[in-house]
């Protein structure tokens, strides 16, 4: 390690806990935290490999990075925020209708109003119910005799 790597590392380190601090308290559910605790080790540890001289293992942990706060900017603008449990919806009371205590005036017209006549129907209900009657009578039928065997045989 040269006198580059020494304060590297301990830039890295320190910017590392911090990042993972910040995040693990900003987030309620898991999968964003996770993504961003990620970014949060990933980032700074793909600029110390890259600084200390280990360049294709940079790149790897770089896109790991790179995925990772890929995966935090989907969550943030993709994702619509739930603000169901700030909001309480309040139950909706009915209107007061009339009470039984409360007597109803019907007005003079609705008084003098007469019931409309019923209109002529061409069945004979009389009829009808007569036939009815003969349908639904039960018959009954009678139940066979069983058959009787001699005993001798």
């Amino acid at each position: 390690m040269d006198a580059f790597a020494i304060p590297l590392l301990l830039f890295s380190a320190g910017l590392t806990c911090l990042l993972v601090a910040i995040i693990r308290g900003s987030f309620d559910d898991p999968y964003p935290r996770r993504a961003g605790v990620t970014w949060a080790v990933t980032c700074p540890t793909a600029g110390l490999l890259f600084g200390i001289g280990l360049g294709p293992l940079a790149f790897v942990v770089g896109v790991v990075s790179m995925l990772a706060l890929g995966s935090l900017a989907y969550w943030f603008l993709a994702t619509e925020p739930d603000d169901t449990e700030d909001e309480t919806e309040e139950p909706v009371e009915p209107d007061p209708g009339p009470s039984d205590d409360m007597d109803v005036e019907l007005p003079a017209w609705a008084l003098r109003a007469e019931p409309k006549p019923e209109p002529k129907s061409d069945i004979d209900w009389d009829a009808f119910d007569r036939l009815r009657e003969e349908w639904e009578k039960e018959i009954t039928i009678p139940a066979p005799e069983p058959e009787r065997v001699p005993a001798g045989v």
